[in-house]
Order: structure tokens, then C-alpha cells, then sequence
């Protein structure tokens, strides 16, 4: 016999809709103010070669290890994305967005979603990438950051590091993805991420740096560690005239600093400059 449940909920004050998802165990949890309910993110496949995957505490998102259970990945998952979660908050009220960034913010989060994968995942690394003492990658707590590398190297670096789990470069697209899943899991709000990132913690100026240039990176945002090196990230960018741009964070250039919001996108005129503290995203399927 099917059973039909029938939800009914008031829209809060000056919304226009209220999103509504049932979770794996249909229960629903109203919360204090938001009657939003949240909805457990799916079980993946684990990584070929990995451990089996797992969660931690406090965390939605899934787990896994590979290279002998020494680099640790997270399952991000874009499948439940849409654009309801860059114009509206939470709680269903159209979200402004007043600075120049936070409309660009917008525009590249729009993008992204038009763009999207279709695996509509992908697994990327905890730790940001460094150097064992056999020269070998690896992506751990511990190790010195892999600094003044070329573009295009870092392109040919991942897509040798795990071939079989076809490991790349990652793109623009899925950045902004990453960043929309942390918006929408309530990690961070569109003005840490489009006009000032060093409120959650992520540059040598903010008061919990322990130095300028972190290389033990023990803060993480929503999971991922890779946001807390002062290294800005390189990613693949078709609108780019050298088809890579450089994303937030700090870099260094001709002896100079330039800090940037998680957000901030700077076409990279010269993939090949190495005077710079950048590293790439890696992203496995």
C-alpha cells in the first residue's frame, strides 16, 4: 500500500518560495527560523585503489584515501546545486548582492552551473599538494608547499599522479561549484568569499595565522584544508587567452603581494612566471 506524505509549510516573511528537500530517512527537520530541510548528501564509489569511504563527525560530505591510505579526498557533490542557492538565501529571501564583487561572484557562480560536469562530482584533495623526500607528490598535513611551478607543469604533474582515477587540473567551473556547495552547506556567507576572505581565517594577516606563510595547515573550511595556505590556486579557464587563471588567496610577484578573496579571478597572462606562490587544483572522477 503507498502512503503519500503531504507537507505544509508557511513561506517566511517577503519570500517568494521556500525550498523543501526530504532527506534518505524522511524526516524533516524545521530547525529555529528556516523550515529548509536538509537532505544527506549521496553515498559515492570509492576512488579506484582507495579505502572505503567514510564520513567525520560534524561533516556531510564523504572520505577517502589513496596511495597506500596516505593522500585523504573529499566527495563534492554538485548534483543538488542549483541556482535557488546563489540568488537565495536559506530561508528563501532573494539575496542581494551590493559590491562589485558579489555580482561577479554571481555571474561566475551562474557559469559554473551552466557548465557543470557531467558526472557531477568530484573529489578533491584535502591537503593542498606537496613534496615527499623521494621528490614524489603527495597530499598531506605535513610538507613543504610546491611553490614556482609552471602552469602547464602542474597540468602534466596531475594527470600523471593517479591516471586511473583520471586526475587532472581542475577548471573554473568546478571552483566556483565547490564554493557555491560551501555557500549552501552555511560554511561561509557571499561576503567572505567575494569581498574579504581573511574573516574565516585564511590569510597571514588575519589574527589566527601562526605566520605569513603557512605550511602545516591545521584550519579547514567545510573539510577542506586547502583554503589555509596563502597560496593561491590555479585553474583551467577557457575565457582565459592562456587558458588558466589564478584564483583568491595570496601570490607573489616581482617581489610584490597581492591578496585576494577566495573569489577574485585573475586571467594569467603568463602561465609560465614562476615568481609567484600558486599551486593547482587537483580534481579526480
Amino acid at each position: 500500500m503507498k502512503i503519500e506524505k503531504v507537507i505544509r509549510i508557511s513561506l517566511p516573511n517577503g519570500a517568494k518560495y521556500q525550498r523543501v528537500e526530504v532527506t534518505a530517512e524522511e524526516t524533516i527537520d524545521t530547525g529555529k527560523e528556516s523550515k529548509t530541510v536538509s537532505k544527506a548528501l549521496p553515498k559515492p564509489v570509492a576512488l579506484i585503489g582507495g579505502t572505503e569511504v567514510y564520513q567525520k563527525e560534524g561533516l556531510p560530505y564523504w572520505f577517502c584515501r589513496i596511495k597506500d591510505g596516505r593522500d585523504e579526498f573529499m566527495h563534492i557533490y554538485f548534483g543538488d546545486l542549483s541556482t535557488d542557492d546563489i540568488l537565495y538565501t536559506a530561508d528563501g529571501k532573494k539575496r542581494k548582492f551590493v559590491t562589485k564583487e558579489q555580482k561577479e561572484f554571481r555571474v561566475n557562480v551562474m557559469k559554473a552551473l551552466k557548465n557543470m560536469p557531467s558526472e557531477r562530482y568530484r573529489w578533491i584533495p584535502v591537503y593542498g599538494p606537496s613534496m615527499d623526500d623521494k621528490g614524489k607528490l603527495q597530499f598531506v598535513l605535513s610538507g613543504a608547499n610546491v611553490i614556482k611551478v609552471c602552469d602547464y607543469d602542474w597540468e602534466k604533474i596531475y594527470k600523471n599522479y593517479s591516471p586511473e582515477n583520471k586526475s587532472r587540473m581542475d577548471s573554473i567551473t568546478t571552483y566556483f561549484l565547490l564554493l557555491l556547495r560551501l555557500l549552501k552547506d552555511g560554511h561561509v556567507t557571499v561576503e567572505q568569499l567575494a569581498d574579504d576572505s581573511a574573516e574565516i581565517g585564511h590569510y597571514g594577516y588575519n589574527l589566527k595565522a601562526k605566520h605569513e606563510f603557512e605550511k602545516k595547515v591545521e584550519r579547514h573550511l567545510g573539510g577542506l584544508h586547502i583554503f589555509a595556505d596563502n597560496t593561491s590556486k590555479i585553474v583551467k579557464d577557457p575565457e582565459s587567452s592562456s587558458g588558466f587563471s589564478v584564483i583568491g588567496d595570496m601570490f607573489s610577484y616581482m617581489g610584490v603581494k597581492f591578496v585576494f578573496p577566495l573569489a577574485d579571478v585573475f586571467h594569467d597572462k603568463y602561465p609560465c612566471e614562476t615568481a609567484r606562490n600558486v599551486e593547482g587544483i587537483l580534481g579526480l572522477i
